[in-house]
């Protein structure tokens, strides 16, 4: 089956059914076939139309009155976003969370197999509230790609001119298996599945520069959009010494000077440290992660492309305080007022629900409040506690100062010993903030 090559702008299928048990097969046959048509897998098919017969199901039976559901599916070329739309009042969430288990002896445990079940079977899961109790669930289920087999790096020849261009899917693929010989502590996993990163540039979701001296591939570096307003830089990933930084200077110069013409405000790198940062960035901070049993720093870098309008922030007295500073510090135009957590979802679910995301190679997990509830203070210590069996010797939460419900979070991290370390300016819907537990 012949694959899609370029989808800067994704291509969808949509359709909309009576929400009622007659139309689930065709809800799901609807999903199949468009999965199918997308060329994606038959795991990936397979996973999705689980999901939406999963989460079409369950809702069944908590709908506002006469209603129906909306399917929509957007081939982004290397993943495949599937977004289920409905009415219903006080949806019940809790079965999304990583921590839900199922106990035979409990009917109301089973009834939550179903959504539980959905929210594993994909790569990640989005929840929107509109107006009129209208329900968004969008599911992403990456394709499925090979990681690359290293390849040694073959001796450098003789100086050549250094030369910067764009990569071909071979090139990258080629890029990559030379990158994963070397130490992978900094590379994303979309460059160690080099598919995966061809797909992203094909579809306008990545962008690169490769550097070259003569025949030898010597270096290279990749950006993405990570918001609306904020790209995130990866590299420069260096094959051979650099002791004049030339290699370095020259991948950032094409970079940086690619990413200021794309119209993004700012732009933000956040690996190990980087030499001679000053010339391009400012620094945010550094965390410092366990991994293997030693230290290894985490620094965070921004440029500011464009200068910004400003925005207001409301926050709890002791993050405020944190706020001011850092904005200060940065000279960021932002207007702090001390407010008591307010959240826009009270009265929407009993549950709360967190997303994690696990990065094993440095055995980092990254909570984010997808929607608050009554039981926050629980879920949250039930999360810990598993990441803490799970062994996860790294643990952050990620709050974005322009959520309300993740405004409501704050005050349980202070309780629970969390402290803000780091701010990243436009790094979500507003600036996302990183607490860090004390210890």
């Amino acid at each position: 089956m012949k694959r899609q090559q370029s989808c800067s702008t994704p291509s969808t299928a949509s359709a909309s059914f009576p929400f009622s048990p007659d139309f689930l097969p065709l809800a799901m046959a609807f999903t199949e076939k468009a999965v199918r048509g997308f060329a994606f897998g038959e795991k990936e098919t397979s996973s999705l139309v689980l999901a939406v017969e999963e989460i079409f199901s369950f809702y069944l039976d908590q709908l506002s009155g006469a209603t129906g559901i909306d399917l929509r599916l957007a081939n982004e070329n290397y993943q495949l976003v599937v977004t289920i739309g409905f009415r219903v009042a006080h949806p019940d969430l809790g079965a999304f969370n990583l921590t839900y288990r199922v106990n035979p002896d409990d009917e109301d445990s089973l009834a939550g197999l179903g959504p539980m079940i959905a929210a594993r079977s994909v790569t990640r899961l989005r929840l929107d509230f509109g107006h009129d109790e209208r329900l968004d669930l969008q599911l992403t289920r990456t394709r499925e790609y090979a990681a690359v087999q290293p390849l040694a790096l073959p001796a450098l020849p003789p100086a050549a001119t250094l030369r910067c261009q764009l990569p071909g899917s071979a090139d990258i693929d080629y890029f990559a298996r030379l990158v994963a010989a070397d130490d992978a502590t900094w590379v994303p996993p979309w460059l160690l599945r080099s598919g995966m990163a061809a797909d992203m540039l094909a579809a306008g979701a990545l962008g690169g520069i490769l550097a070259s001296r003569g025949e030898a591939m010597v270096g290279g570096v990749f950006w993405r959009n990570l918001s609306e307003s904020t790209i995130e830089l990866f590299g420069p990933y260096l094959l051979y010494p650099d002791p004049d930084d030339t290699v370095l200077s020259d991948l950032l110069d094409e970079a940086v000077g690619r990413i200021a013409r794309s119209g993004a405000r700012s732009l933000l790198r956040r690996q190990g440290r980087l030499a001679g940062y000053d010339r391009f960035f400012d620094r945010l901070g550094e965390l410092v992660l366990i991994r293997g049993g030693e230290a290894v720093r985490w620094t965070h870098y921004y440029k500011q492309l464009r200068e910004e309008s400003g925005a207001t922030v409301y926050a709890e007295p002791r993050f405020a305080a944190f706020l001011c500073a850092e904005y200060d510090r940065l000279c960021l135009p932002r207007q702090v007022r001390e407010a008591l957590p307010q959240s826009d979802a009270r009265g929407r679910s009993a549950a709360s629900v967190f997303s994690v995301d696990f990065e094993p190679e440095r055995s980092l997990a990254t909570l984010r409040l997808l929607v608050t509830g009554n039981d926050l203070a629980g879920n949250f210590t039930r999360h810990m506690q598993l990441l803490e069996r799970e062994g996860i010797h790294n643990i952050i939460v990620e709050i974005d100062t322009a959520s309300p419900d993740d405004s409501a979070l704050v005050p349980l991290l202070y309780a629970v010993g969390f402290t803000p370390r780091l701010l990243l300016p436009e790094a979500g819907r507003g600036d996302l903030v990183i607490f860090c537990p004390e210890s």
